[in-house]
């Protein structure tokens, strides 16, 4: 129980770290510091041991600048540092401390600022373009729970009130609005949770699942061009990528693949419909007949570009939809706002006999 609190504490201090201390323009500075000064030569302690000292930066990149001249002193690498000290998201972290292994520092931290990376997620992708039309759909839908009182003030009937559209809409979201609510967040909360973790039922996470295999296919296809070009085998390219990537899904996926290819089955096979989709694995083992090495670089560039144009117009789409759904939302509830109000001018112009 002791260890599970401070797994929960380090879990928490971490998550703090690495989205309040150094947040995500902070960490894309320190990343930017680190591509300009390693492009000239110069080592990553020299780097580390400038920027701990500099006072005009925010005190939390001191920190992880800090930690990674700590590890680099004691001879290990700094990445590492970096990737304990926790105010990195364990993904860069590892990216960084493979790179730092291979010697492919430099192009690592070219993607890690790359500006597209940055914002390829779904919440960037997809909620926030829209996310200005969430506030006319939340006015609306509040105005709609809001009318009972105002139709009652208005319509002194009873019968005649509770038969009007938008008191019965109003009616049913005091009801049961809050538990649609809970429930809507505890969908986004699970799926949030079960991208990463969940092998299997897969299909529970709906809309939010294929765009999440589709980022882990572009890392893979990214990392192995990176590892290919270094002339790393493809147990060594599992294995990086098990080390940069630390999920559950990932953790589980690595095992199955590393079988097969020990086993002597094909790497694209190994791969499909594990840590790449079967169309794009099938597109592999095209683009590289008999297995010739000398062609994976080459042809992980190929994919990851190609998934990374189909992410991009899958964001496109569900963007689009969501719009869609905000703008009707805010509008029909309006609508019903106004045909309510309406019907209660009428009701009340009849009882007192103006029609």
């Amino acid at each position: 129980m002791k260890g599970q609190l401070v797994a929960l504490a380090r879990t928490i201090r971490n998550w703090w770290r690495s989205h309040v201390e150094v947040d995500s323009t902070s960490r894309t500075m320190f990343y930017k510091i680190l591509a300009a000064q390693t492009r000239g030569g110069v080592r990553l302690l020299t780097i580390c041991q400038m920027l701990k000292d500099k006072a005009q930066l925010p005190n939390g990149v001191r920190q992880l600048a800090q930690y990674g001249a700590d590890a680099a002193r004691s001879g290990r690498l700094a990445s590492e540092g970096f990737a304990e000290s926790g105010y990195l998201p364990p993904t860069d972290a590892g990216i960084l401390c493979v790179a730092e292994q291979n010697g492919t520092l430099t192009d690592a931290l070219a993607e890690l600022t790359d500006e597209e990376r940055q914002s390829r997620t779904f919440f960037t992708g997809v909620f926030k373009p829209t996310a200005f039309q969430l506030v006319p759909a939340s006015v609306a839908v509040g105005m709609v729970t809001a009318s009972p009182k105002l139709l009652s003030d208005i319509v002194q009937d009873d019968a005649a009130r509770e038969a009007m559209p938008l008191h019965m809409v109003a009616t049913f979201l005091q009801s049961f609005g809050p538990a649609i609510g809970i429930f809507i967040a505890v969908f986004v909360a699970f799926c949030w949770w079960g991208r990463s973790r969940l092998t299997q039922h897969r299909w529970l996470l709906t809309l939010f699942n294929r765009d999440w295999l589709d980022q882990i296919a572009i890392a893979y296809c990214r990392l192995g061009a990176s590892m290919t070009r270094q002339g790393a085998t493809h147990l060594q390219t599992l294995q990086a990528f098990a080390d940069a990537y630390r999920s559950t899904y990932v953790w589980h996926m690595i095992p199955l693949a590393t079988r097969d290819v020990t086993d002597g089955r094909a790497y694209a096979v190994s791969l499909a419909d594990r840590l790449l989709p079967a169309d794009i694995a099938e597109l592999l083992e095209a683009l590289v007949p008999g297995e010739d090495r000398t062609r994976y670089p080459n042809a992980f560039e190929t994919l990851a570009a190609m998934q990374e144009a189909q992410l991009v117009n899958h964001y496109a789409v569900r963007a689009r939809g969501l719009k869609f759904i905000f703008m009707a939302t805010a509008a029909g509830f309006l609508v019903l706002m106004f045909h309510g109000l309406f019907n209660a001018a009428q009701t009340v112009a009849s009882q007192v006999g103006v029609f």
